[in-house]
């Protein structure tokens, strides 16, 4: 028999995921139900080869979904992803990704496994996948040209960044239980914390963090965002498109990221662990001592 999660501690994580601004609200208990179905108990048999015995147990996996956001009945992603903070997901999706303004969209229904985005403006859809191994430098002109430089004074300090990206595993229940998602966080400069999401994909984990934040009008002028997992070009684009100034991770960047961050203005830090951290692009965000 399979058991969904339940219990204070889970809801106590999913109202961090939306206290952006520290208000408990009835959005933030309704919230934390669909939680409950990212994670299930099932049986299982452990074998100790250690000490050589067997027996039958219990473990949390965690759970995911397939959710096609369309925009006007038009098809733009497939995503699969934990089956909480699903409208979040296509905001951040389809606002971060540079689909849509959050003004453009007049409303958003939930399906079993459909978003259908609703707007009055005319969208010319091209659907183009942003994760490819395309960064030529013409393309990074074009983007540049159309997204922007992001402009920001923020200044951060290197022991802010490193306090705030180990919160990506203490504040982590999933992770805690499953070691099996990833986790997506949005820091004031100071390192206190606006909001956290864990899911299965360090992509959607973004995605909803953001999306949050832009339901809730944050200006993001004055925040970075910290990552559990390796950042990607498409993190790099929507960081740009909604003016996050500085990302953040753990583990390490890629090629393109670099490119792109250099060219758009964003801080990109990687390896944020063990008592250092690398600047990958923009270093003059980046303070040694707070």
């Amino acid at each position: 028999m399979f058991h969904h999660a339940g219990g204070v501690m889970l809801f106590a994580t999913q109202v961090i995921f939306n206290l952006f601004d520290m208000r408990a609200t009835y959005k933030s208990i309704k919230s934390a139900l669909f939680f409950m179905d990212s994670l299930i108990e099932v049986p299982v048999k452990r074998f100790d080869i250690r000490k050589g015995t067997e027996a039958e147990t219990a473990e949390w996996v965690v759970s995911e979904g397939k959710y096609q956001i369309r925009i006007n009945e038009t098809e733009v992603g497939l995503v699969s992803a934990s089956p909480h903070m699903i409208k979040e997901l296509a905001v951040g999706y389809l606002v971060g990704g540079g689909f849509l303004d959050l003004d453009d969209i007049s409303r958003i229904e939930i399906g079993e496994n459909t978003v259908d985005v609703r707007t009055e403006k005319s969208v010319d859809i091209i659907v183009k996948h942003i994760r490819s191994s395309d960064c030529s430098s013409q393309w990074v002109s074009e983007l540049v040209a159309k997204e922007g430089i992001v402009q920001s004074p923020m200044k951060i300090s290197a022991p802010v960044v490193m306090k705030a990206v180990s919160r990506l595993q203490s504040d982590s229940e999933l992770w805690r239980r499953t070691h099996a998602v990833h986790s997506a966080a949005l820091f004031r400069a100071d390192g206190n914390l606006l909001g956290l999401v864990e899911d299965v994909s360090r992509h959607n984990a973004f995605d909803k963090v953001v999306g949050r934040a832009l339901l809730d009008g944050r200006d993001f002028s004055s925040v970075f965002a910290a990552l559990s997992g390796r950042i990607t070009q498409d993190m790099v684009i929507k960081a740009g498109n909604v003016g996050i100034p500085v990302l953040a991770s753990r583990s390490t960047v890629i090629e393109p990221a670099v490119t792109l961050a250099s060219a758009l203005g964003v801080t990109l830090i990687g390896y944020v662990r063990g008592g250092h951290l690398v600047v990958f692009a923009h270093p003059e965000r980046v303070m040694l001592c707070e």
